[in-house]
């Protein structure tokens, strides 16, 4: 295994950068694209079922796209199928906005996020390839941090090019951006580590490792223990637009302030974890991750139900949404760590399963109609409620191994 020594302060710092922008191109995509939702119902002279329609043909790739470049990374190698799929984005950005046919918009958004998906499965693949447990856990905190701009920044991007361009000018940005990361890549991943293996690109070996890599007990602890984690964040997304601006009132602009200042926690709880496993195991922090977030939750649910005000809801989902840069970097870290010599195609199945669960409560959110405080927070708090069963239950014997420890250090200090 490649040590994190071999990297030097500036070059782990522009891996860093690289793999981040890798991560961000595709979710750019979408959160641009919403608030031109409006714009492209009106070009397109249709109505709103086929412009939600290209949203969900995105989300369909994206999942399904993440199964197919993480075996083509393990037999060719990172680089190629990462070209590939930035080649494709940049392609389909283009078409995007050359056809006067809203059926054509929608099939290019879907080949846009196939293309897109690659730089989110192969960042993985390329941490998990060259780096030890901590340094990787810290490495993914670190990708998380720059990536979650993505979120905050451009959904107020998109807005400000519709205030002085049309819609299209919004896939010209895109177009660019997919260029400018083809040439860092090309000169970003220089010396990495690729880890291959012996499988052909063959339907029934593909779906066989896959099975393979789904029957790891540990891996599947993390993967669907953090898919649930992952799915409050997108019932918070999905809901907090009505919860803030029709039930406490805030304007758009006092919306967006807070949006961004929600999204910050993460960014700041994630920094604070990449320190903290440089000196202890993401093992150690996981399950005080977990507890403390449920927790909050559970508080979450409480001020909610009293309706304690607008204050005392904010202060806990700024705190929950914070913990996710806990849990997610060292969940990711300890899924991949089982697979280093199948890096792409663990990081395929722990993408498509995350997006695919975090996808269906989102679904669920916006179902119930979840406009109340109470309802975003009951929906959060029944995910973290599976989140702590299967990550508690399904590792009873490493808190046990934690009671005893704790056990021995109590009547050590004792005696």
């Amino acid at each position: 295994m490649q040590k994190c020594s071999n990297f030097s302060g500036l070059k782990k710092f522009n891996l860093i950068l690289v793999l981040a922008f890798m991560s961000s191109l595709a979710p750019l995509s979408t959160d641009m694209y919403l608030p031109a939702l409006g714009e492209v119902q009106k070009s397109f002279a249709t109505d709103s079922f086929y412009t939600q329609l290209s949203l969900a043909s995105f989300f369909i790739a994206f999942a399904l796209g993440q199964l197919l470049y993480g075996p083509l990374s393990d037999i060719y190698g990172r680089k190629k199928p990462l070209y590939l799929g930035i080649l494709l984005f940049i392609l389909s950005s283009l078409a995007c906005i050359s056809f006067d046919s809203i059926y054509a918009f929608i099939f290019f958004r879907f080949l846009e996020a196939l293309g897109g998906c690659a730089g989110v499965v192969i960042a993985r693949a390329i941490v998990n390839d060259n780096f030890e447990l901590k340094e990787a856990a810290g490495l993914f905190a670190l990708m998380m941090v720059i990536s979650s701009l993505a979120p905050m920044l451009s959904p107020g991007l998109g807005s400000i090019l519709l205030d002085y361009f049309s819609w299209k000018s919004i896939f010209v940005v895109l177009f660019l951006l997919g260029i400018v990361l083809l040439f860092y890549v090309f000169w970003g991943l220089n010396g990495i580590k690729e880890n291959t293996t012996s499988l052909k690109f063959n339907l029934k070996e593909i779906l066989g490792n896959y099975t393979k890599i789904l029957k790891d007990r540990r891996f599947r602890i993390y993967v669907f223990a953090s898919s649930f984690v992952m799915a409050t964040m997108f019932a918070y997304i999905t809901g907090s637009s009505y919860v803030f601006r029709e039930y406490y009132g805030l304007s758009e602009k006092a919306y967006g302030i807070l949006f961004g200042i929600n999204a910050a926690s993460f960014m700041i709880f994630a920094n604070i974890n990449a320190r903290i496993v440089r000196r202890y195991s993401p093992y150690s922090v996981l399950p005080y991750s977990f507890a403390a977030m449920f927790g909050i939750a559970i508080l979450l649910a409480l001020v909610s139900f009293f309706d304690w005000g607008f204050l005392a809801f904010e202060i806990l989902l700024f705190l929950m949404i914070g913990m996710l840069g806990f849990i997610i970097p060292n969940a990711t870290t300890l899924a991949m760590a089982r697979f280093k010599q199948n890096s792409g195609s663990a990081s395929a199945m722990l993408g498509a399963i995350q997006f695919a669960l975090a996808g269906g409560i989102s679904f669920v959110v916006s179902l119930l109609r979840a406009n109340n405080p109470l309802l975003l927070a009951l929906v959060i708090t029944s995910c973290l409620v599976v989140a702590c069963g299967i990550y508690f239950s399904l590792n009873a014997r490493e808190i046990q191994k934690y009671k005893r420890k704790w056990a021995v250090i109590f009547f050590t200090k004792t005696k």
